[in-house]
């Protein structure tokens, strides 16, 4: 079986208490079965520890109920006691993957990390991180598919194309999403056997055009941090005008790799999924809002702040990812919005 993945996959380390943010909070952490065994059995005060804070939420997940929305084996030294204690093997299936991610698609397997965690988003959003792919032969064989492999085929080719449309310096911002979206339209008029247009094109006055309503969406969704809460409230009370964006404009684009590649990251991460759906618009409209979000709640702490560091332009992003993309009912709920649109 073929395993596609990146350097910065292949070399990424979790800096534990030195992350300026951390998966061990906020977030529910779901118990794997055969971590269950474990936990149930396991001997001492962290086994009892273990014991009395698993529970079965809402979902019919086992979880962790959280202590001041922080993992309760999240320590006063932000460690963990699961791994101090028991060993790194002792850690559920969640806490070992995340922030990795793998991609199955029977016959070939692809990996990546999450936007969500803050050492993955550095090593993702570095110039030139994305062009880096490295594809190895692994001895797993591999699963028979239970889709069109002709349209995989499709999927596949479009998605080398945008690929490469992204790795040219030559393409800014704009002319990225205008190239990913024409790509988009040309796929789906082969799915569908329908010749569609590609009408519209992107700029950031566009973007602005849509700052209030892009906002409001986003308040729509379920929010999980007071963070990110706050900073939509005050975005929201926000009024672009010409100046603003074309300061913003001009020092954004000394960092439009940043763009480029988180464009990269979703196209990777979501337009195979398409062999399912048989919908890329719908891989475009998740692509299209987490750049235009990123680009208005930089724009919008660019001009309240006087500036913006690299800090701050990736913590929008990780943000973004942690609320939005992570969320499965913000998924199904953007799903919905961008089915009835």
């Amino acid at each position: 079986m073929k395993i596609a993945y990146h350097e910065f996959y292949r070399n990424f380390k979790c800096i534990a208490n030195k992350c300026p943010d951390s998966c061990c909070k906020e977030w529910d952490v779901v118990v794997d079965d055969d971590s269950y065994l474990k936990y149930k059995n396991a001997e001492g005060e962290i086994g009892e520890k273990l014991r009395n804070v698993m529970t079965i939420d809402s979902d019919g997940d086992r979880i962790f109920t959280l202590d001041n929305s922080r993992c309760p084996f999240w320590n006063k030294n932000m460690l963990c006691d699961i791994y101090i204690n028991l060993g790194e093997n002792s850690l559920c299936e969640t806490c070992k993957r995340f922030p990795r991610i793998i991609l199955d698609y029977s016959k070939f397997q692809e990996k990546i990390l999450s936007l969500a965690c803050p050492e993955a988003l550095r090593l993702m959003l570095k110039k030139g991180a994305m062009q880096k792919l490295i594809v190895t032969q692994d001895e797993k064989i591999a699963e028979p598919c239970d889709y069109d492999t002709e349209v995989m085929d499709l999927l596949y080719s479009a998605r080398e194309k945008i690929f490469s449309g992204l790795g040219n310096d030559n393409n800014g911002i704009f002319d990225c999403l205008d190239m990913i979206y024409k790509i988009c339209i040309e796929v789906q008029s082969a799915l569908d056997g329908v010749e569609y247009e590609a009408e519209t094109e992107f700029d950031e006055n566009g973007f602005i055009a849509d700052y209030k309503q892009t906002i409001d969406l986003l308040l729509q969704l379920d929010i999980m941090t007071d963070e990110w809460k706050a900073l939509l409230e005050r975005a929201e009370k926000y009024k672009a005008d010409s100046k603003d964006i074309l300061r913003f404009s001009e020092y954004i684009g000394e960092y439009d790799y940043e763009y480029k590649n988180l464009m990269y990251y979703y196209v990777y991460r979501y337009f195979l999924n398409s062999i399912v759906t048989y919908d890329v618009t719908e891989c475009f409209s998740l692509i299209l809002l987490a750049v235009k979000s990123a680009y208005i709640l930089q724009l919008f702490l660019f001009v309240n702040n006087g500036g913006l560091n690299i800090e701050q332009r990736h913590r929008i992003i990780g943000l973004y990812s942690k609320e939005v993309e992570h969320s499965y009912e913000n998924i199904e709920y953007l799903r919905e919005k961008f089915f009835n649109s």
